[in-house]
């Protein structure tokens, strides 16, 4: 058999090597072409994602959807106009709604962004598959970088070989919280009315000899006292003779007084002492009192209360008295730290002895002491810290006018082992001899010139909204009876609201004492956790004993009885204050005058961020807003207006009650309810101290306020159908 066979030539060999290198430039060319087309690929998406997912975050939902569409949504509640706006973006709007979708799952607030998202991302990404991601720093989230927020129905990106993310960061959102909202503040304008007191301690003054005859004494009420539309409610006069069994007669603004059997002028005998009680302003002829301080008030001139005692001894009175007018006004502020502390205007045939107590609630820096009078000699002065008695002190002498400046004074309180500091917040007193010129005339110190004064820094300052409240304290509870009204056990309760500043409280005593003879004297107050008390003095044991028990003081920061700082000694909530005595030692609590001051601040600041404005809103924008209030003892209920009155006449108001206020959900709300609070209550359940009547509670509100500086992880994933 013969073989056959190929025999190439050269040419042969040429043109089957051409062949190869055509073919393989061919599949070379096309495996490029295939590779270019699918990086190109690639980059589309990636820069269709990109634009995509900024188009979501800035351009507004308005300018991308029809009207049409918007009407339906807020019609339906896809788009929740209380939550988010139309002129808010996509992304803000599903944003809001995934920060709020635990807080309200009812809402369905994640099946309402995904209807959003769709319908826009439907036509954006045609032909492609999307999810949306939102994942923050925060591992427990339920919503992390492997479980979509939204996502096209049907579509898988694990199916798929290509997937292009975009991704952005978002701050001010947070997974249950309220992304933005209100603030608002609240404050008044004025008041309708407060009810307080102006209180007139008594010093003791009397004759120094026995049998001289009556002595006229006036205390004079300043008007500057009580604010112009002032309305005097009741007037309370307690009289109590230097000696027991007392002849008196009275006089108010130089008339007699028309109260009980002190008509006429007539003389009565008083045994300890005798009180005199006015709240009726109807009928000038059963008492007078009320309508005579009102009287001076309207015209701005001084009240004077007038005593003449007359007493077979000293004829005088012994420091237990005092006044007691209680007054409505609309006035917020009417306390002013008092500087000049003033004497009664006094007549009398005898020289006088006088024992004056001075209360600063401050640290005291200067201290005079300035009084004219006509036929007076000579006039000197001591100074009693507790019971330390300083060196004697002479008033220099300028005509009627006799005066001590503070070196001299300062040197005196330092003859007492006491400094300023010491005295600072707490009760003194100046022991004054005052020498009648001649026995052929009347001696007269004239109290509207005549004065302590005290310069001193006040421990707490009031505010531009401060309402100041002065009450008197007269829940007590007496043991272990002394004699008569006297009890050696006796302690005060009252209350200061929550978000009261209380300022001073003090104390003017009836006290007996066995003399010559010491026995305990112990002054304790409650500590602000309500269950340990701490002791303010203990005598004999650490603490000298007291022979006048006649006043007591304390402010904010007192000292105890070693001198250590006590800090809240007045406090908000309960507070008591208890005195025990042994048995030699009494004071009367029925006839006391305790009185403590605060403030109550009338604002509320920007505080929390709420949802909403105000119920209602945007249709309403006022409250007619009934709340309960206290006078005394008796809760009543008024209304007030929040907000503008123009919404109000114009009818887009709401009317509610205090109860009926959601702070939760509306700042609003929330800002009447923390105003309420430092009005002393809630409005309601705890009435407010002040009536609110015929005011307004203004309020300024912030909207679209972040509640979050948190940064939140957006990531749009697009790939395509069916690659």
């Amino acid at each position: 058999m013969k073989r056959r066979a190929f025999i190439f030539t050269l040419d042969a060999i040429l043109s089957v090597f051409l062949a190869l290198v055509i073919i393989t430039g061919i599949i070379g060319i096309e495996a490029q072409t295939r590779n270019v087309y699918s990086t190109y690929m690639r980059s589309s998406d990636k820069y269709l994602a990109e634009d995509t997912l900024t188009m979501l975050k800035t351009v507004p939902l308005s300018d991308i959807v029809p009207q049409e569409k918007l009407s339906e949504w807020i019609s339906s509640g896809v788009l929740n106009t209380t939550l988010v706006n139309p002129r808010m973006s996509p992304l803000e709007i599903t944003a809001t709604y995934w920060s709020l979708d635990a807080k309200y799952p009812d809402l369905e607030l994640r099946k309402k962004a995904g209807e959003i998202l769709s319908f826009i991302l439907s036509t954006a990404l045609t032909g492609y598959d999307y999810e949306l991601i939102i994942s923050t720093n925060d591992s427990s989230n339920v919503y992390n970088y492997e479980k979509p927020y939204i996502i096209k129905r049907g579509s898988n990106y694990n199916l798929t070989p290509d997937v292009m993310p975009a991704t952005l960061i978002l701050s001010g959102y947070e997974y249950n919280r309220t992304p933005r909202g209100y603030m608002a503040r609240a404050y008044l304008s004025k008041l309708k009315a407060k009810e307080t007191t102006y209180t007139y301690m008594g010093d003791y003054i009397a004759t120094a000899h026995y049998n001289t005859g009556p002595i006229k004494i006036k205390y004079i009420v300043p008007t500057s006292q009580f604010p112009s539309d002032a309305r005097i409610t009741g007037v309370k006069w307690l009289l109590e003779g230097a000696w027991t069994y007392s002849d008196y007669s009275l006089r108010i603004n130089d008339k007699y007084i028309t109260c009980g059997n002190w008509d006429n002028g007539r003389w009565n005998n008083v045994h300890l002492n005798e009180e005199l009680e006015d709240t009726n302003d109807n009928n000038y002829n059963t008492c007078n009192l009320v309508e005579e301080v009102q009287n001076r008030v309207d015209q701005r001139t001084n009240t004077t209360f007038t005593v003449l005692v007359d007493h077979d001894r000293n004829s005088g009175e012994d420091g237990a008295q005092h006044i007691i007018i209680t007054y409505r006004t609309s006035q917020a502020s009417t306390f002013t730290y008092p500087h000049k502390f003033h004497f009664a205007d006094i007549y009398a045939n005898d020289s006088l002895y006088i024992e004056k107590y001075v209360f600063a609630p401050g640290n005291i820096s200067d201290l005079r002491i300035h009084i004219e009078g006509e036929n007076i000699e000579t006039v000197t002065a001591r100074f009693r810290v507790f019971n330390h008695l300083s060196n004697q002190i002479t008033l220099s002498r300028s005509g009627n006018m006799f005066t001590a400046d503070n070196a001299t004074i300062a040197s005196a309180i330092h003859s007492t082992g006491y400094t300023y500091k010491d005295i600072s917040g707490s009760f003194f007193t100046i022991i004054f001899d005052i020498t009648r010129a001649s026995s052929h005339s009347e001696l007269h110190l004239d109290g509207t010139k005549s004065y302590v004064y005290v310069d001193y820094t006040p421990f707490v300052y009031s505010s531009l909204y401060s309402i100041d409240f002065r009450k008197p304290l007269d829940d007590y509870t007496a043991r272990n009876r002394k004699s008569g009204d006297f009890y050696r056990e006796v302690t005060w309760q009252w209350n200061i609201p929550e978000k009261g500043t209380p300022i001073y409280v003090r104390y003017q005593l009836p006290w007996l004492h066995d003399a010559g003879t010491v026995c305990t004297q112990r002054v304790r107050i409650l500590s602000k956790d309500e269950e340990t008390w701490i002791t303010l003095y203990d005598a004999p044991n650490y603490n000298d004993f007291i022979d006048v028990f006649a006043r007591w003081g304390y402010t904010v920061t007192t000292r105890d009885y070693q001198g250590r700082v006590v800090k809240d000694a007045i406090h908000p909530g309960l507070n008591e204050f208890d005195l025990t005595f042994g048995n030699c030692y009494g004071v009367d609590p029925s006839h006391a005058l305790g009185e403590v001051l605060f403030l109550l601040d009338a604002y509320a600041p920007y505080e929390d961020i709420k949802p909403q404005l105000l119920q209602g809103y945007p249709e309403v924008k006022a409250y007619n807003l009934t709340y309960r209030y206290k006078v005394g003892s008796t809760v009543r209920e008024s209304s007030v207006i929040i907000g503008d009155k123009a919404a109000v006449y114009n009818g887009d108001y709401m009317n509610l009650t205090a109860a009926e206020l959601k702070p939760e959900d509306y700042a609003v709300d929330d800002a009447v309810i923390r105003l309420f609070h430092k009005l002393g209550g809630d409005g309601w359940n705890n009435p407010i101290l002040v009536e609110l009547s015929d005011t307004r509670i203004d309020f300024a509100s912030l909207g679209g306020i972040p509640s979050s500086t948190s940064p939140i992880v957006v990531t749009l994933r697009v790939w395509r159908e069916n690659p």
